[in-house]
């Protein structure tokens, strides 16, 4: 069978590569590849809902065939090596497939293996996460069940997903035993490893209030390095401290997809992420290759938020490229929405500068401030844009 050569290929259907693909149809592109393994599609915004029992598991996901184009070309296979300079794409069963371009959407990976001891304890039951979807069940039945003792909250530097709602379950958690008449019971702790709680002042000053408010210790340049029993093991520039607990959740450790790296489209610094120019989103010494999202070496870049502008970008920069034009820049743009409790949520929006940017019809400092109508539109109104919009080319 001859190998297929796409006008465009992208490679993963999560949220950016599967609105990449639709928004290049909406364009016109005629001749659309997208390489996916996977038979569903997760929401994964929705996951920090779930976890803390405030939407419903079957909300999470739908069939990835009622959701990719029917002008697309799908390919139901991992891709195992990408060929940078011909841009031929090996699949795991040693099938073929190539792209003029090639769009790398391939997201990141949870890599529990990173953190010692986090994958027992996560079976154990002492470690939760409502990052990952298998113990999202676990997750809401331990909180739920909690009434006394230590209860620690992990955020770290990136590489993360969506790292800033992490901030959610321990927000959201603490408004649960705060309703239960236990909080007070309860010694919630917060642990960083960097130096400040989050790098724009608005955004920390809000965090700080809401945390202050629970009662929350914050301990910064703190690093979690491995789980023995039901001890924590800390470490800070003092040294290592052990701590039990009663509670862990986990912000899990990332790494990117093993093609990327396996493919030399990682970089000096990246980490095994795609080497891309975080303006353009063009590879920096392959210009038919483009990344977006987790997959690429983009910063705090990765949420939901900042795939929507991304997803657009990339299709208008494959088109300048093509034609001999000036790329668009892409600012850095993304979001932190994270709920706060009482049915209120901050939605902060800022770019690669530290600025506050703002989409929603108030004052960029007002969207910080956790607002109920800002937690109505996180939780049900961007759900159902999702699904009927942005991964459909829409939004």
């Amino acid at each position: 069978m001859a190998m297929h050569r796409h006008d465009v290929l992208v490679i993963g259907a999560g949220n950016g590569g599967l609105a990449t693909a639709a928004r290049l149809v909406r364009r016109g592109c005629l001749d659309v590849g997208l390489v996916e393994p996977s038979p569903r599609h997760v929401y994964k915004p929705l996951q920090n809902y779930v976890g803390l029992g405030l939407a419903h598991a079957r909300e999470l996901s739908r069939p990835q065939a009622h959701l990719v184009p029917d002008e697309v070309a799908w390919h139901r296979r991992a891709a195992v090596r990408i060929d940078p300079r011909s841009r031929v794409v090996t699949l795991e069963d040693g099938s073929e497939v190539a792209g003029a371009d090639v769009v790398v959407a391939t997201g990141a990976r949870i890599d529990w293996d990173a953190l010692p001891g986090a994958a027992a304890a996560l079976r154990r039951g002492l470690a939760v996460t409502t990052f990952d979807d298998a113990v999202l069940e676990r997750t809401w039945q331990r909180i739920r069940d909690l009434r006394r003792g230590a209860a620690v909250f992990t955020l770290h530097a990136q590489p993360a997903s969506g790292r800033e709602t992490a901030m959610k379950p321990l927000l959201l958690a603490c408004d649960h035993w705060r309703r239960e008449g236990v909080l007070d019971a309860i010694d919630v702790s917060l642990v960083h490893d960097e130096p400040v709680l989050h790098p724009v002042p608005e955004i920390e000053a809000e965090w700080r209030r809401h945390l202050v408010a629970a009662g929350v210790r914050v301990r910064l340049a703190t690093r979690v390095v491995g789980i023995e029993g039901d001890e924590v093991l800390l470490e800070t520039a003092s040294g290592a401290t052990r701590e039990r607990v009663e509670l862990l959740h986990l912000l899990p450790p990332y790494a990117a997809a093993e093609v990327v790296a396996a493919s030399g489209l990682d970089g000096p610094g990246t980490r095994g992420f795609v080497d891309v120019d975080p303006e353009t989103l063009r590879h920096r010494a392959h210009p038919r290759i483009w990344g977006i999202g987790d997959a690429a070496h983009l910063g705090d870049a990765r949420t939901g938020g900042a795939l929507r502008r991304q997803t657009r970008i990339v299709v208008e920069n494959v088109r300048r490229a093509r034609a001999g034009e000036p790329l668009e820049r892409y600012d850095g743009y993304t979001v932190a929405p994270v709920a706060t409790g009482g049915g209120r949520l901050s939605f902060a929006e800022y770019d690669r500068s530290l600025a506050l940017r703002r989409t929603l019809p108030v004052r960029a400092r007002d969207e910080v401030r956790a607002h109920r109508a800002w937690y109505l539109l996180d939780r049900h109104v961007l759900p159902r844009l999702y699904w009927h919009g942005i991964v459909r080319g829409r939004a």
